[in-house]
């Protein structure tokens, strides 16, 4: 019986095994999951919530749990209804609705869990969750008043919240990009327009649950962010 020989590909074994590779690579498939982390190189910080009772009033100001035993509803109402103004019309789409404004200030802790009062200005602010920057505005000037400011949209659920009144925007930070959990946008001031009393401060634009999740982050140090668990084979 007459062997017929295989055709001669002209390959080398390393050629053909690169090959191999390089096939076996475009069946496979890296897989990713959302996990919580906790930042080992930031401390927890203070979280008020606040606000003016008119536009003439003083400020009042209420600290969250540290132990971050409260809901939506410990958060102050905004002396005013600003659910349908440019900051939240800005932002809005079918996932983000039902927007309001919310104002907060954080502060740093001392050893014993205590807010220290001065540690506000300045403060980084972190992102809670891998977010896509869907706005951005890096001075006060032709912000409308809102000052500097970044919208964040979340990458897992796809809400937003916009922070106005940043003192500053982060190095790096620009429309489009994309940033990681953890990791810091902006940092708490009172540029734009507000008044002298109230002067650092964040006013926080968004849904209810988009709103609490930045806020919970700020105040305990958690965030959220995609990671790769290995790789699957796709059939």
């Amino acid at each position: 019986m007459q062997h017929t020989p295989s055709p001669h590909t002209g390959l080398g074994n390393a050629d053909l095994q690169y090959r191999m590779q390089q096939q076996m690579a475009q069946q496979t498939v890296t897989s990713t999951e959302w996990q919580t982390q906790s930042s080992s190189l930031r401390d927890p910080y203070a979280a008020f919530t606040t606000r003016r009772a008119h536009p003439v009033a003083g400020v009042e100001s209420r600290l969250l749990d540290q132990d971050g035993e409260w809901t939506k509803t410990n958060f102050l109402a905004h002396h005013s209804d600003r659910s349908t103004g440019w900051a939240a019309n800005n932002i809005r789409d079918e996932q983000n609705e039902h927007l309001q404004a919310y104002d907060f200030t954080f502060e740093r802790l001392d050893g014993r869990g205590r807010p220290i009062d001065g540690t506000a200005h300045g403060l980084p602010l972190y992102v809670p969750v891998d977010s896509k920057v869907y706005d951005v505005h890096y001075t006060p000037e032709g912000s409308g008043g809102y000052g500097c400011f970044v919208v964040l949209e979340y990458l897992d659920s796809g809400l937003r919240v916009a922070v106005h009144h940043l003192e500053s925007v982060a190095e790096g930070i620009e429309k489009g990009g994309e940033i990681k959990g953890g990791e810091v946008f902006g940092y708490q001031g009172g540029s734009g327009r507000v008044p002298g009393q109230y002067a650092t401060h964040v006013d926080i634009v968004g849904t209810v649950e988009a709103v609490e999740t930045f806020v919970r982050t700020n105040q305990s140090g958690d965030f959220k962010t995609r990671v790769e668990t290995g790789e699957r084979v796709v059939l």
